[in-house]
């Protein structure tokens, strides 16, 4: 039997990261696909809102990748819950921007220490529902090229079709984690909630865990998913008229990622962006 995972190494810092992701071509071109493409490394700036959560002991033991996120504002950042519930107080989080090697240091990067961080007030850990965070930065991102918000979408809107993630994710379809350098991306098709509850039934899972407040993505035919290590990570999607758009944040899943009839369950974004607006306005001389 599958084992059930939330997408992140938070307990185990050694044993960071990825999953399958896409191919080269213009980002609008992606949602056009009607297949999924994966195992591809992503171009430098392509994905300008994606950052790296790290977490270390300086000057003991180095920060290392833990999850991914998303810019929303100069000093926000949009993450799952889980990749921040429960961090050790002794340790340091920092969130990189800019970045398209994992390993190596960029001259497009940019680094900001967590300030404060909030969790939805009705997430209670692991793989549960309302398992989304927002990150306070301590001082502000210089937008560019490289480093820029994503927006957010239209409150309670139901995202259709394809959509495009991204991370830093195990790459491995085994429960072995082999970490890619380079940001990833991949498009996957999003299924209904009644098809996603259903093949984790099957699959003898937490299907009760699929909320109304999540979204699924296939294909269950397998090969294709996200995995740890992209945990908080942006799922985004295109409206009609050509705007790209955080539509999901990376919660949970299975291992081995990518099992045939296994959906990958993300936060649904439109259903928080009342408390994400509230939390910004409200915390934002805080």
């Amino acid at each position: 039997m599958a084992s059930l995972i939330i997408l992140s190494c938070i307990l185990a810092l050694t044993n960071a990261n990825l999953p399958n992701f896409v191919q080269s071509q213009p980002l609008a071109d992606l949602f056009k696909i009607n297949r999924v493409i994966g195992g591809k490394n992503c171009a430098k700036g392509e994905f300008p809102h994606q950052v790296s959560l790290q977490f270390g002991y300086p000057p003991l033991v180095s920060f290392t990748h833990i999850c991914g996120g998303s810019i929303i504002g100069e000093r926000w950042v949009l993450t799952a819950g889980h990749c921040v519930h429960d961090l050790p107080s002794s340790g340091q989080l920092i969130i990189k921007a800019g970045k398209n090697s994992i390993k190596s240091k960029e001259a497009t990067e940019q680094t900001a220490y967590a300030a404060r961080m909030y969790m939805h007030p009705q997430y209670q850990g692991g793989a549960t529902p309302y398992d989304i965070a927002l990150i306070k930065l301590l001082t502000p991102f210089k937008f560019n090229k490289y480093v820029a918000p994503i927006n957010l979408p239209q409150p309670n809107s139901l995202p259709q079709g394809n959509a495009v993630l991204s991370g830093w994710g195990s790459i491995s379809k085994s429960s072995r984690a082999i970490l890619p350098d380079v940001l990833q991306k991949v498009t996957l098709p999003i299924i209904d909630l009644a098809t996603c509850r259903q093949a984790f039934r099957a699959l003898g899972e937490m299907w009760e865990n699929v909320h109304d407040t999540n979204v699924c993505t296939g294909p269950l035919t397998g090969g294709f998913s996200a995995c740890q290590g992209d945990s908080g990570g942006p799922l985004i999607g295109q409206t009609d008229n050509g705007t790209i758009e955080i539509i999901g944040v990376v919660s949970w899943g299975l291992i081995p990622c990518g099992a045939y009839g296994a959906p990958a369950v993300f936060v649904r974004v439109s259903a928080f962006v009342d408390w994400i607006n509230y939390v910004m306005r409200y915390y934002y001389y805080v």
